[in-house]
C-alpha cells in the first residue's frame, strides 16, 4: 500500500518515498478504536429564515437600571475556578511527560510494536518540482528552508507531523532514485534530520542517483568536472523488467469498491459504514453513527448518506433521543419538496420545507399540527409571508385564520396596507390590522362582524353598527360607509375562497406523506441510460454496433486495397466507361497518388532542413561561450546537441526509405490499374503503359 502510495504521489511531483520502520501495534492492526471521527460530520440542516420584525425608530429611551447586587461571593467562586484549572492542567502535562518517558522504555521483545511500512513526504527536497519554502537568514540573505517531512499512513490516508507517537523507529527509506538507509542515533522521529544529501545521517545504498541528491567534497585545486560523469556510466545494478500487466480495473470492480460491497469502521464513539453504489435496495451509500460513550453501546445520533433515488433523497439524520427524523432532497422533485422533519409518532409537529422557487404559491415552510396548520411563503406577489389556519382534530373544521403581510413598497401597485388579517369563524368576525403609519405608536384596526348572508339575487346590508374602527392617528382620513362596504365585501369573498384553498392545501399535504411512506416502503433507484452495468437494453445495441464494426473491419482487411473505386464514384451509373472516362479516372488516381509522396517528402525534408539549422546555431553558441556555464547547463546543452543529431538521423533515413517506398508503391499502383478491367483502355495504350513500367 506504502509502494502505491508514493508511486502515486511521485506521479503527481510530490517528494515523496516509502519509509520503513518501527509503528505502534494499532496502527498496524489498523485499530481506530481510541480515535475520534476524523471527517467533518455534514449536518442535516434547513436554514429558515426568520421574519423580519418591524421595529419602530426610537430616537430617546431610558436607561436601565443599576446594578446594586454584591458580586464578591462570584467573583471569588471564579477565582476559585480559574487557580483549580490551572493546577489541573499542570498536573496534566507532569503526567504527559512521564507517559512520554515511559514510552521510550521498552517492556517486551517488540516494544508493543510491530515493523511498519509508512509514506514520507520531504518538503524543501533538492529533487522537488514543488515551490521551496525560504527565509532571511541573519545576513539579511534569503535561503532555502532545511528539508522536513510529513507522515502519511497509507491504510488510512491520515496525515500527521514527524512528531507524532504512533510512529517509533525509522530503519531506512527508498524512492525511484536510491536506498537511503538512516544512521542517526535519536530517542523521537521527530528529532530526525532529512536532508538525504547528508551521508553522516543517511547512507546511499546505489550509485547513479541524480546530480540533485549530491553533495561534491573537493580540495581546491581539484576540477569538478573531471568527477562529473554520466549517469549511465556509474550504473552498477540491472534490474529485470516489470513481469506486471498493465493494470486494469473493470467498471464493476471498480463500483464495487469494498469487499463484499461494504465497510465498516469503528471510531471512538462512532461507527463509520460505507457501501457500494446499488449495492443496497435503497441506495444507501453510507451511514455514520455516532454513540453517547467510546464502546459504541448506546446510540445519539444515525446519519444516512443515498444516491441513485428516485425520489432524490440525499440525506437522513435520526435522533434516537428524540425520536426525530429529517429528510432533505435534491432539487427536482415534481411537489419541490426540500426536507421534512417528523417523529415517528404521527401526532407531533412535522416540519417540511420548499424549493420556493419552483413553487406557484412560493411556499417555503409548511408546519403541521394535529390542530393546526402554518404556512410561511417567499417572495409574493401579494407580500402575504404567514399563515395559520386553526380547525378542530375531528372533521377538519376551520376555527380561526390568520394571514400576515410584508409592508409595500414604493413602486408596489395595486397592493393594500393590511399588516395582518384574522377571520374568526366561531365568533362570526374578521379583524383587520393595518400597517403602521408615520408617526403612529400603534396601528389601525378594523373588526367586521359578519352579517346574515342574503337572499339569493339580493345584494349585501352594510350596517355600520357591526364594524368597530380604531384610528392609531386621529388625523388619518375616515373612511366612508361605501369604502368599508367594499372592504367588508372583498374580505368575505376572499373567506369563500379560503375555505376552498384550505381543501386544497390538506389534500395537498396527504398526498405528500402518503407518497413519502411508498417512496420508503418501495424505494427505487434510478441510473442512466449510459450505464452498461444495468441498462441492458442500451448493452445490447452497443455490443450488436461493434460486433458489426468489428465484422467490417475484418472484411476490409481481407480483400485488397481499392485505389481506382473513389475516382468511379461519378459514373457509378455508367454500366461501362468510355475510353476518354478511364484515361482521366487512370491519369487522376496516379496523381493524386504522385501529390500525396511529393507532399510528405517535402514536409520530412523541411523537417531536416530546420534540425539542421538549429544543430548549427546551437554548435555555435557553444563554441563562442564555452567558458560561460556552468557544469550543469553545460552538459545540459550538450545532450540537446546529441538529441538534435540523433533527430537529424532519424528524419535522414526516414527520408530515404520514404523515397524507395513511394516508387515501388507507385509502380505496384499503377500496374494493378493497368490490369484492372473497370477501365476500357485502348490495347495500345495498356501495351505500351505495360513497356514501359518494365522498363
Amino acid at each position: 500500500m506504502a509502494t502505491l502510495l508514493v508511486s502515486m504521489l511521485i506521479g503527481a511531483g510530490h517528494p515523496a518515498l516509502v519509509v520503513s520502520g518501527v509503528a505502534r501495534e494499532e496502527i498496524i492492526l489498523n485499530d481506530q478504536l481510541a480515535i475520534p471521527y476524523p471527517y467533518p460530520i455534514e449536518e442535516v440542516e434547513v436554514v429558515e429564515e426568520k421574519p423580519q420584525v418591524e421595529e419602530s425608530g426610537q430616537k430617546y429611551k431610558l436607561r436601565g437600571l443599576p446594578d446594586l447586587a454584591s458580586h464578591l461571593e462570584e467573583d471569588m467562586a471564579e477565582v476559585h475556578r480559574q487557580k483549580a484549572e490551572e493546577e489541573k492542567r499542570i498536573q496534566d502535562e507532569i503526567i504527559r511527560k512521564q507517559m512520554e518517558e515511559l514510552e521510550l522504555l521498552a517492556v517486551d521483545r517488540y516494544h508493543y510494536r510491530r515493523c511498519h511500512a509508512w509514506v514520507v513526504i520531504i518538503n524543501n527536497a533538492p529533487w522537488s518540482v514543488k515551490p521551496k519554502t525560504t527565509y532571511v537568514d541573519v545576513n539579511g540573505d534569503v535561503v532555502e528552508a532545511p528539508p522536513t517531512a510529513i507522515f502519511i499512513e497509507p491504510s488510512t490516508g491520515f496525515i500527521c507531523e514527524t512528531g507524532c507517537k504512533q510512529y517509533i523507529l525509522i530503519d531506512s527509506v527508498w524512492n525511484d532514485y536510491n536506498y537511503y538507509v538512516n544512521k542517526q542515533k535519536y530517542q523521537r522521529v521527530g528529532d530526525l534530520r532529512w536532508d538525504l544529501r547528508d551521508t553522516g545521517d543517511w547512507e546511499h545504498m546505489l550509485p547513479g542517483e541524480p546530480p540533485e541528491m549530491r553533495v561534491y567534497k573537493v580540495a581546491s585545486d581539484e576540477n569538478i568536472n573531471e568527477e562529473d560523469r554520466d549517469i549511465s556510466e556509474e550504473k552498477h545494478l540491472d534490474c529485470i523488467s516489470s513481469w506486471v500487466e498493465r493494470l486494469h480495473i473493470g467498471l464493476a470492480d471498480f463500483e464495487q469498491r469494498f469487499p463484499s460491497s461494504e465497510k465498516k469502521i469503528q471510531y471512538k464513539g462512532a461507527i463509520h459504514e460505507r457501501f457500494s453504489p446499488y449495492s443496497q435496495r435503497d441506495g444507501k451509500v453510507m451511514q455514520l453513527t455516532v454513540f453517547n460513550n467510546d464502546e459504541c453501546t448506546i446510540p445519539k445520533v444515525r446519519y444516512e448518506y443515498f444516491e441513485n433515488r428516485s425520489d432524490l433523497m440525499l440525506h437522513v439524520k435520526y435522533t434516537y433521543a428524540t425520536d426525530q427524523y429529517e429528510e432533505i432532497f435534491a432539487k427536482g422533485r415534481n411537489d419541490s419538496l426540500k426536507s421534512i422533519e417528523y417523529f415517528s409518532d404521527p401526532s407531533q409537529q412535522r416540519k417540511v420545507y420548499f424549493y420556493s422557487n419552483s413553487r406557484i404559491d412560493s411556499l417555503e415552510l409548511m408546519i403541521v399540527e394535529p390542530d393546526s396548520l402554518v404556512l410561511h411563503y417567499k417572495d409574493r406577489g401579494d407580500k402575504c409571508w404567514y399563515k395559520e389556519f386553526e380547525f378542530t382534530k375531528a372533521g377538519n373544521v376551520l376555527k380561526k385564520v390568520t394571514e400576515k403581510f410584508h409592508k409595500a413598497g414604493a413602486d408596489d401597485v395595486g397592493t393594500s396596507d393590511i399588516a395582518i388579517r384574522t377571520f374568526l369563524f366561531q365568533q362570526n368576525k374578521i379583524v383587520l390590522k393595518f400597517h403602521y403609519t408615520f408617526g403612529a405608536l400603534t396601528a389601525t384596526t378594523v373588526e367586521f362582524t359578519k352579517p346574515p348572508k342574503p337572499d339569493y339575487g339580493k345584494e349585501l346590508v352594510y350596517d355600520e353598527k357591526l364594524t368597530k374602527i380604531y384610528k392609531a392617528n386621529p388625523l388619518d382620513p375616515i373612511r366612508t360607509n361605501l369604502e368599508l362596504y367594499r372592504l367588508l365585501r372583498d374580505q368575505l369573498q376572499y373567506e369563500d375562497q379560503l375555505r376552498k384553498n384550505f381543501e386544497k392545501i390538506f389534500e395537498d399535504i396527504n398526498n405528500i406523506f402518503d407518497l413519502r411512506k411508498s417512496e420508503k416502503a418501495e424505494p427505487k433507484l434510478k441510473f442512466s441510460i449510459f450505464d452498461p452495468l444495468r441498462n441492458g437494453a442500451a448493452r445490447a445495441i452497443r455490443m450488436r454496433q461493434f460486433e458489426e464494426e468489428e465484422e467490417l473491419k475484418k472484411e476490409i482487411a481481407s480483400k485488397p486495397a481499392d485505389f481506382l473505386a473513389p475516382y468511379l464514384v461519378p459514373y457509378k451509373d455508367q454500366e461501362e466507361l468510355t475510353a476518354e472516362q478511364s484515361q482521366y479516372a487512370y491519369n487522376a488516381c496516379l496523381n493524386d497518388l504522385k501529390s500525396r509522396f511529393v507532399s510528405l517528402l517535402n514536409n520530412l525534408q523541411r523537417h531536416y532542413e530546420d534540425l539542421t539549422s538549429e544543430s548549427k546555431s546551437l554548435n555555435r553558441f557553444l563554441n563562442k561561450f564555452e567558458n560561460q556555464f556552468d557544469n550543469y547547463d553545460y552538459k545540459r546543452l550538450v545532450q540537446q546537441s546529441k538529441n538534435l543529431e540523433l533527430n537529424k538521423r532519424m528524419v535522414q533515413q526516414r527520408l530515404t526509405l520514404t523515397h524507395e517506398e513511394s516508387q515501388k508503391k507507385y509502380e505496384i499502383v499503377k500496374n494493378s490499374l493497368l490490369k484492372d478491367t473497370r477501365l476500357n483502355l485502348k490495347k495500345e495504350d495498356v501495351g505500351r503503359r505495360a513497356s514501359e513500367s518494365s522498363k
